[in-house]
């Protein structure tokens, strides 16, 4: 007989719809000299040639810098940084999982700067990579990054294209990243169009005392601001633990930012608050109820699944199998007459 698969879709058991948001992010984008340090940037550490221990002394900066949050490159073949190629084939499950046991929320980067090469790639090849990539990461990703630096590599309309191609496969939010300045390069802010949020970098922090110029940046920031868009200071200093660096990340949330990555101090940068939830939980576990003991007085195997974590199954022979899967945790429980 025809198994019945009720998927409990209905998020309502979670309080409601509710959009996923990074408002608050915090990461360290730079730690260095990204030319000569291995562990200067964090894009590179899914990179195969760190080594487990480089991993966990780069997971242990971050975390004493106070990042919620790490930034990943998801591909980077060329190598041309000190920090080594992002081979694409490998899996990366297990490193992204064990970075978000120690409480760094992975923002994957899907196609790295055009030094790369990786973008030359065709359409249907990036369309074919963001597939893949979301198919094997999403659980793991806190949101998604198109490129570095877009502009220099692409038309807006190739951007956008990319944009609403990844929001037809996840809900986690998508950031578009510029060369710097308001609309990059080319002072284009149709580049932003679909975004979720604006990642911004400021100009001259890689030479001179490597942090930009405050007043630039507060003007730069509340340029962006006027978009309509949340905007994340995601790059100023290419030293991320410097108390310059930090003193900057502090003003650019005072002015508006909804987060940094390049260090800060506080730990307050635009969240957003709880919205209180509608309890529709009780209402849809008694429609579920319901149409689950009609199914069972019909004779009809039932699962009900929620979440891909969360299962209650009845088979008429054999009696009632419960799982509940949390990230390498399994609990099972079959009662059987």
């Amino acid at each position: 007989m025809r198994k019945l698969v009720v998927l409990i879709l209905f998020w309502l058991l979670c309080g409601g719809a509710q959009a996923r948001d990074i408002h608050g992010v915090r990461s360290s984008f730079l730690l260095g000299d990204i030319w000569k340090d291995k562990l200067s940037t964090s894009l590179l550490y899914l990179s195969d040639s760190w080594s487990a221990e480089e991993r966990k002394h780069h997971r242990d900066r971050l975390l004493n810098n106070g990042d919620t949050h790490i930034d990943l490159y998801a591909k980077a073949t060329r190598g041309h940084l000190a920090g080594g190629t992002v081979n694409p084939d490998s899996d990366f499950l297990f490193r992204l999982r064990e970075l978000r046991a120690e409480g760094l929320e992975p923002v994957l980067w899907l196609i790295p700067e055009s030094k790369n090469g990786d973008h030359k790639a065709s359409m249907a090849e990036h369309f074919a990579f963001i597939d893949r990539t979301v198919s094997s990461y999403d659980k793991e990703a806190s949101a998604y990054v198109v490129c570095l630096e877009c502009d220099e590599m692409f038309s807006p309309a190739e951007v956008n294209q990319m944009v609403r191609h990844i929001k037809s496969k996840t809900d986690r939010p998508i950031a578009v990243h510029l060369a710097p300045g308001v609309g990059g390069f080319k002072r284009d802010v149709s580049y932003y169009a679909e975004a979720d949020y604006i990642y911004l970098q400021f100009g001259d922090h890689l030479s001179g005392d490597y942090v930009a110029d405050t007043e630039m940046a507060v003007a730069m920031l509340k340029e962006a601001m006027k978009l309509g868009k949340p905007v994340v200071a995601n790059e100023y200093s290419l030293y991320s633990e410097g108390a310059q660096a930090k003193a900057l990340g502090d003003r650019l949330c005072a002015e508006g930012a909804v987060g940094t990555g390049n260090g800060r101090n506080i730990s307050f940068c635009g969240q957003l608050p709880e919205k209180k939830k509608t309890d529709y939980a009780p209402i849809a576990l008694g429609a579920i109820a319901i149409a689950g003991l009609f199914m069972i007085d019909k004779g009809f195997p039932v699962v009900m699944e929620y979440n891909d974590a969360l299962s209650v199954e009845y088979e008429p022979k054999t009696g009632f199998g419960f799982k509940a899967e949390e990230e390498r945790m399994l609990i099972t429980r079959r009662w059987e007459f």
